[in-house]
């Protein structure tokens, strides 16, 4: 297996914080394979699985014949996916999964770093079969495209070092500024605070950002007194920016655990089954778990591999 990395759409702005966050701050969790641009070979964990034939027969026609599969993502929310040291090959748990996946199917695919509200778009326009960024499974989603599920996570708050604002579960965040990555799972949810848990006179000032990093940069510099990040994101953030005396997470224990998927069309099918009966495979042979491991979230690793399981 082979992939093609190429340069996003995510403008100057976004790419100098995710320096700042994402190599600089949020250092590499583990020693990464050395995924270089255009095009690389598989990595070890990648190469000690072979072809998924059952899985590889699903594939479009066009796939087969060797057309890359075409993904989208957005490189600045680790652990998922964020960028490297060189500031531009893109690492992560998803990356180094979907290495195995496109292994397992015998196939080479490319990766464009995008700005996330661009995302699902994207699968609209048939830039990209498949967006590989973490992106939480609900019904919302599942009106206008299949999600492949592959983990499961909650939610968590992360504050200001002390805790200033003295925010430490849901309600609490009624009346505070929070900002949040644009067009994310978790702008929704704060949405729906407003709607269903703070009062009319004391409502969540929601800051939508274009980017995760742009996000806490907003909290770094006490423009908002929190944001919400997936479970994974916020303690890779707690520890990592400022050596940990930066941030501290707000609530104990996530919230609202949902299922993460891979995005696709309604009409991709059998791009929809090769993927999910490769990742199984995946899970099955102990791949999935080894990668999970190495990113130390091997607790929220699933048996199963579904397709819209969100709620």
């Amino acid at each position: 297996m082979t992939r093609v990395l190429n340069r996003g759409l995510v403008g100057v702005v976004g790419a100098a914080l995710a320096v700042t966050f994402g190599a600089a701050g949020c250092s590499d969790p583990v020693a990464e394979p050395d995924n270089s641009q255009t095009p690389v070979a598989s990595t070890d964990a990648t190469a000690a699985t072979g072809v998924n034939e059952a899985a590889r027969a699903l594939l479009p026609q066009a796939i087969l014949d060797g057309d890359p599969i075409k993904v989208g993502t957005e490189a600045y929310y680790p652990p998922y996916e964020y960028l490297a040291d060189d500031g531009t090959t893109i690492i992560g748990l998803d990356i180094e999964l979907f290495d195995s996946v496109a292994n397992a199917l015998g196939v080479e695919y490319t990766i464009d770093n995008a700005a996330f509200d661009a995302l699902l778009p994207g699968v609209d326009t048939g830039r990209w079969d498949v967006i590989v960024a973490a992106l939480t499974d609900n019904a919302g989603r599942q009106e206008n495209y299949d999600m492949i599920d592959y983990f499961t996570t909650g939610q968590t708050i992360v504050v200001l070092a002390g805790n200033p604002a003295g925010i430490k579960q849901e309600s609490d965040l009624c009346g505070h500024a929070v900002s949040v990555l644009t067009a994310s799972a978790q702008e929704t949810i704060l949405q729906e605070f407003n709607a269903d848990l703070c009062p009319a006179d004391n409502q969540i000032e929601i800051l939508p950002q274009t980017t995760d990093d742009d996000a806490y940069m907003q909290l770094q510099t006490g423009r908002v007194d929190a944001t919400l990040s997936q479970d994974p994101v916020a303690r890779d953030r707690v520890e990592k920016v400022g050596d940990g005396a930066t941030f501290e997470l707000g609530n104990t224990e996530p919230f609202l655990t949902k299922p993460l998927g891979y995005a696709l069309a309604k009409d991709s099918t059998q791009l929809r089954d090769a993927l999910q009966a490769a990742i199984q495979g995946l899970v099955d042979d102990g791949t999935y778990q080894t990668i999970l491991d190495k990113y130390g979230l091997g607790a929220s690793a699933i048996s199963e591999i579904t397709v819209n399981a969100g709620e």
